[in-house]
Parts: structure tokens; sequence; C-alpha cells
């Protein structure tokens, strides 16, 4: 009797599920699928630069398979570069955890399985907090075999239209003290910056 499955945890689906190349033709090529779990392996690894023994652990996979997740959709990815092909995020197998935790210091927001975490994977602060929200799962046979960022401390925690993934990643980090503001670079706490002014740690803003 073959093996279940097993299916990859994802935080949420993404903002936008497809992109079209602004040129003459480009519709007539069949578009290329990325599987959400495919665009939460990128979002983790690529995104976020979370290494990949965390990403894996997040989505509740191996890490071989997470390697081979985001190896399969780099490729897609840089094909549809290549020939101008549309990019469509649908499908796969994956569900969507009630277990969810959130940094109250870099916005990072993950969801777990099982395993219980005493800080986050991204800053390794240990100042998180866990959330709940509702679970949604689909499974797919299309394709052979979901952390973002929120607004700390309540900042830019709206949810987006559709689908949409929520607020997103801070846009800036901002000094608590006088207010001085630094562009956000992703994947880097903004705690790991220093007000020039306050020398006081910046935190992620919109």
């Amino acid at each position: 009797m073959p093996r279940p499955r097993r299916l990859s945890r994802i935080l949420g689906k993404p903002r936008v599920c497809r992109f079209s190349p602004d040129i003459v033709g480009a519709n007539e090529f069949e578009p290329l699928n990325i599987t959400m779990e495919e665009f939460e392996s990128l979002r983790l690894s690529d995104y976020q630069s979370i290494q990949q023994k965390k990403s894996a652990e997040i989505m509740d996979i191996s890490q071989s398979t997470f390697h081979r997740t985001l190896n399969s959709a780099r490729k897609k990815i840089s094909r549809a570069l290549v020939e101008g092909r549309i990019i469509q995020i649908k499908g796969g197998d994956y569900i969507m955890d009630k277990k969810r935790y959130l940094c109250k210091n870099c916005g990072f927001e993950w969801q777990s399985a099982s395993k219980e975490y005493d800080k986050c994977p991204d800053c390794d602060s240990e100042n998180i907090e866990l959330i709940s929200v509702e679970a949604d799962s689909q499974i797919t046979t299309a394709q052979p075999g979901l952390g973002r960022r929120r607004g700390v401390a309540g900042r830019g925690m709206g949810s987006g239209g559709g689908a949409g993934m929520g607020a997103g990643p801070p846009r800036v980090c901002k000094c608590p003290e006088c207010g001085y503001e630094a562009p956000k670079t992703p994947g880097i706490p903004c705690r790991q910056s220093k007000c020039p002014k306050c020398g006081l740690p910046l935190y992620g803003s919109d």
C-alpha cells in the first residue's frame, strides 16, 4: 500500500496569483504553474532568508523535500523569465494550520504543526506569542509530488483584499524614541539596526 503523501504547511495565499509579461504573444504559451508549497519555499528561503533546515521545519517537511520544492520553483521562474511565459500560483498539496506564532520584535509570522517554539526563526528573539486563525487545506493531483511578516505591536496588521496575505512586511525601520526612519531590508530584522541619533534598536513600521 503506498505511503500517504505528507501535506506541506503554508502560512497563507499570495497577494497576486498571476504574473503576465508585457509582450505580444505572451498568452500563446501555456502558463507555468507554481504550487502553493513552491511559493512558500520561495517566500521562506529567498524572500525571508530563512535557512533551509528551519524553513523545512516550519513547513513540516523534510529538508530534502524542501530542497526539491525550492529548486522546482526557481527553475519554473527562470524558464518563465527566459521564455516570456505567464506565471500562475495555484494548486498543490498543502494545509494552512491553526497554530501560528508572531514575533513581536521583527514582525515575522509562521506556523507550526507540532514543534513548540521559544525563539523566532528569523531574528532569534524570545519575544514571540502564539496566535490562532482558521485552518484550510487543499490536495490536488494537477502537480506531481505560506511566515509572512506583520507590523509589530499592532502596527500594519490589517488584512488585504481577496486571498491576500495580510499586511505583508514592514516598509521601514523606525526609532521608538525620535521617530528616525530607514528603509526595511527583507530578511533582516529591524532590531539589528540602531538609530544614529538615539542608539536604540529600530522596530518595523508601515
